[in-house]
């Protein structure tokens, strides 16, 4: 068994102590000392035309370098996993020595198989190490650093690198988010001048809305390894779980008055799922970063301010499955040079760093590469050994009607990996019923049990209340899925089928009346997943299409129907369209969106509205508006363009607020107003939405757009505050200056879960079969019930608290409080939703929310006596 020091790696590894950012920097001011490099590998001067450091590289600058590198090397190989939402393609750069490189499939059988297994290792396996840089775009240093990473694994000479490249298969990706890092670099390099302004409001410094930081749909790529909404991270984890690494680095930056920090983080914020042995080794890998940086005299710290417990980013991802994830954080110039506390900080100084944390990343897992294969199996081996203690068997979950949404869930667990089995019969547990087909089982007896546990648990109590991210992410709930946790003593053997090798055929079907009768109207049930998309596809197509605010019983193929609020209706008789290219359409939409569309042959109903009733309301196509710009929050705005443009299918204007004002609002049905949106919007541009609504407009205002429309467009006065309103006047001993953090995070909400009553009758409420929705929250803010409780369609229980940290008397000032409300305004609505329906793409079980906002709006009726602006009796046609 080859050997090789520390020592040794320290002084190949790591370049001299330079304390000042030489003024024309060259490739050696990245590189290890006394290092020689094989002259015929391009260097990325050569094929950038700049040295690194000068300009920041665009993603198609980086992706040409890699393929240029690629073509003279033997020790790479470069593959393209997959592509981002503007097109542009995610690599992934694999090197290792030429001999190994011929043989790579094999070596990645080996390693994944073994892994699996729970196999003590031979230790002549290489140790597999991922290095992924600049999940956020606008954090540059990462991508750049990847180019001078990337060149001397290609190029450096000498037994060190032998060594390390025969004991190792390194896996690079060079830009987790291309599109967000295009976007940045076009930024500051078109604000470069000759001379360098390290001024901090130069506008190279001040990135415009929505910055770089996002992905093209503004979200924020760090927390999407859980969640995989997105094409690049669904793409990304696929890989991951292909390979299964035994260390993982993400490359991040941070503010500009900040040194360097590396993991490990807060000890006690580890998530308790993840072994102490993880910790461990990050602590023993963070010694060797120490050393790189100390021959640098780089500051730097570790232990603080970043934690380990939300499973969905990309340095903790790696923990719950027998990785070690590290996190770097750079201190950022956010261009080419800034000041901060410690003098001027230049672009290049921090790629030295994060290529310095890159090495010795490399030098530390080739040291510990036998105690990390060893920690890998291990961790498969003990994963298995607690399932096995557990007396829970796992769970079940599943839907009686809508398929879709059970579909998707799977399709989420499937893309981590996770063992999800078909029902053989039906399950009863704690008066929840779930069949055969439409419901699945995901057994705690599998490697990934550490990951089920916390996809599937709640947890409410911590050891410590300060979180850097979110404080539970349960996954049925987020779904709103009914699900069970079954004891051992309640799961019999035979009731768990065949392990999915796929996502289940979800698809629906289209149902003639009987006997061939001919169709008066279709009916479409609003519950479904996709149900929204299969509206806009109608109302797109030109289809008149209305929705039934009150129930009904029809006659279909499958007899007497029961029909809830919500329900679509697409007559036959008043269409433009032929019966017959109708029916293609509703059949190709049905097969599609996994809905199940009936027709029927009378408009006359056994019992509930019939067809023509005055309760059967018309939809509108939607046109609607998102406020963008300046102030407004991207995140949340991504969120609604996400959910509209993608999942749906409806196009959406972004509009800055100050453009608002000068628009013809006529042929807009909806105004959406997310956080911060009011930012752009001037006194008159108020007053014309206010206008606009009463003329039949739908404004829907979402967390800080709801707080906004109570008071400017409602006049409710002081409703909702993210203030901490807790009495000053008790005995609690004063909290200490040291404790200031800690005492702060018990008054915050950093992502918890709350039961809210539903009311299905309410136009906000259709398509829900339950009468509880759980809503994720992010503030502490609350909205006052309305003065007339019909308005409030979505209110929080009396205990609401179900998953997640929040203090007693958070939940307390929470509890009976409203969650959502509409309001008839003349002849418009606004409808004001507190939390956020569309939490990173993620919280699907609330989305419909937002729809029924969007679809329904403009059919709330007036629900007073008295308009409550003009002090008279209401005179539209809901009162007639």
């Amino acid at each position: 068994m080859r050997t090789f020091s520390w020592t040794l790696l320290a002084l190949l590894f790591v370049a001299p102590q330079l304390a000042a950012v030489p003024e024309d920097v060259e490739l050696s001011y990245y590189l290890p000392a006394e290092v020689s490099y094989d002259p015929a590998i391009p260097t990325p001067e050569s094929v950038l035309g700049w040295q690194v450091g000068e300009w920041h590289v665009r993603h198609d600058q980086l992706v040409r370098y890699f393929e240029v590198l690629a073509a003279a090397s033997d020790r790479m190989s470069l593959r393209v996993t997959g592509e981002t939402w503007e097109q542009r393609p995610l690599l992934q750069a694999v090197f290792s020595s030429p001999g190994n490189q011929r043989k790579l499939e094999t070596l990645r059988r080996t390693h994944v198989d073994a892994t699996n297994r729970g196999e003590v290792p031979s230790h002549d396996r290489p140790v597999v190490v991922w290095m992924g840089y600049s999940v956020h775009g606008n954090e540059p240093s990462g991508s750049n650093a990847a180019l001078v990473v990337a060149y001397h694994l290609a190029a450096a000479q000498g037994s060190a690198i032998d060594e390390l490249l025969s004991d190792s298969i390194v896996l690079l990706d060079p830009s987790i988010n291309p599109d967000g890092l295009a976007r940045f670099a076009h930024w500051v390099n078109m604000h470069k001048g000759e001379q360098l302004v390290a001024l901090s409001d130069h506008r190279e410094h001040r990135e415009g809305w929505p910055g770089g930081r996002t992905n093209h749909y503004w979200f924020d790529l760090n927390r999407d390894w859980l969640l995989l909404t997105h094409n690049s991270s669904r793409a990304r984890v696929r890989e991951f779980h292909r390979w299964k690494p035994n260390v993982l680095t993400d490359h991040h930056e941070m503010g500009t008055s900040s040194t360097y920090f590396f993991q490990p983080g807060v000890p006690s914020r580890t998530n308790p799922r993840t072994p102490s042995r993880n910790q461990e080794l990050t602590a023993a890998i963070a010694r060797h970063h120490a050393a790189a940086l100390d021959a640098l005299g780089s500051l730097y710290y570790s232990e603080e301010s970043f934690d380990d417990f939300y499973y969905g980013k990309g340095s903790t991802y790696p923990d719950v499955h027998g990785s070690v994830g590290i996190l770097f954080e750079q201190a950022s110039s956010r261009g080419h040079l800034q000041t901060n506390a410690f003098g001027e900080l230049g672009f290049p100084f921090t790629i030295r760093n994060q290529v310095a944390t890159s090495l010795s990343t490399l030098a530390a897992s080739f040291a510990l590469r036998h105690e990390l294969l060893d920690y890998q199996a291990d961790f498969v081996r003990t994963a298995l050994m607690e399932a096995a203690s557990d007396p829970a068997a796992g769970w079940v979950f599943g839907h009686d009607v809508d398929r879709a949404r059970v579909g998707a869930m799977v399709e989420l667990l499937l893309g981590h990996d996770v063992a999800v089995h078909e029902l053989t019969r039906r399950v009863t547990h704690d008066g929840l019923s779930f069949r055969p087909g439409q419901a699945y089982f995901v057994p705690h007896d599998q490697i990934a049990y550490r990951l089920v546990r916390s996809l599937f648990e709640r947890r409410t109590e911590f050891r410590d209340e300060t979180f850097y991210d979110v404080s539970s992410w349960t996954l049925p709930l987020a779904f709103g899925l009914p699900h069970a946790e079954m004891s051992r003593r309640d799961w019999q053997a035979g009731m768990g089928g065949a392990r999915l090798t796929g996502k289940p055929d979800v698809s629906g079907t289209l149902l003639r009346p009987e006997g061939g009768r001919a169709v008066y109207a279709w009916l479409i049930p609003w519950h479904g997943h996709h149900s929204p998309r299969t509206a806009a596809s109608l109302l797109d197509a030109g289809v008149i299409t209305s929705v039934a605010t009150r129930p009904l019983r029809a006659e279909t193929a499958r007899g007497i129907t029961d029909f809830a609020e919500g329900t679509l209706i697409v007559p036959v008789g008043v269409q433009s369209m032929q019966p017959q290219e109708l029916t293609e359409l509703l059949a190709e939409l049905a097969q599609r969106d996994g809905l199940t569309i009936s027709g029927i042959h009378s408009g006359l109903t056994p019992s509930g509205v019939d067809l023509g009733s005055p309760s059967v309301v018309p939809l509108k196509n939607p046109k609607p508006v998102l406020v963008v710009g300046p102030g407004t929050s991207s995140y949340e705005a991504g969120e609604v363009w996400f959910q509209l443009d993608r999942r749906w299918g409806i196009p959406v204007a972004l509009i800055e607020g100050d453009r608002l004002g000068g628009m013809d609002l006529s042929e807009i049905t909806h105004v959406i107003m997310v956080s911060g949106a009011q930012s752009g919007l001037g006194s008159g541009t108020t007053s014309k939405l206010s206008d606009w609504v009463r003329a039949g407009g739908v404004l829907i205002g979402l967390r800080g757009g709801a707080s906004w429309a109570a008071t400017e467009l409602l006049h409710i006065e002081n409703e909702s505050s993210d203030d901490d309103d807790s009495d000053d006047d008790d005995d609690t001993p004063q909290p200490s200056y040291a404790d200031y953090e800690s005492e702060r995070a018990k008054s915050l909400i950093s992502g918890t879960l709350f039961a809210a009553g539903l009311d299905r009758t309410h136009p906000l409420g259709f398509g829900y079969l339950a009468d509880e929705l759980s809503l994720f929250k992010t503030r502490t803010a609350t909205m006052a019930r309305s003065e007339n409780p019909i308005e409030d369609a979505l209110v929080y229980t009396d205990a609401p608290l179900l998953s997640g940290y929040a203090s007693d008397e958070n939940v307390e000032s929470i509890a009976g409080t409203a969650a959502a409300s509409a309001r008839r305004v003349g002849s418009g609505t606004v409808v004001r939703i507190l939390d956020n329906p569309n939490f990173r793409g993620f919280w699907q079980g609330t989305s419909k929310l937002f729809a029924n906002a969007l679809f329904f709006g403009h059919a709330v009726k007036r629900t007073s006596a008295l308009d409550e602006e003009d002090g008279d009796v209401a005179h539209d046609e809901d009162n007639h």
